[in-house]
């Protein structure tokens, strides 16, 4: 999970990683680069130029940096 909260602005352009909820076999995990955030929700920049809104819960920092 990511915590919102505590994201500061060199948290920007880093990788994460989105995990689907539930557990399931087939259930969508995708690396993706953190764009922005807001009290509710992460945006994450999977292929296009925008930023897709997740649940923070779903979301994870990868092991390594772009």
């Amino acid at each position: 999970m990511i915590d919102p909260k505590t994201l500061t602005d060199a948290d920007k352009g880093r990788k994460v990683i989105y995990q689907e909820p539930g557990d399931f076999e087939g259930a969508k995990r995708e690396e993706g680069e953190l764009s922005s955030w807001n009290d509710f929700y992460v945006f994450v920049r999977f292929k296009g130029p925008n930023g897709e809104s997740c649940l923070p819960e779903d979301v994870t920092f990868a092991l390594h940096r772009a």
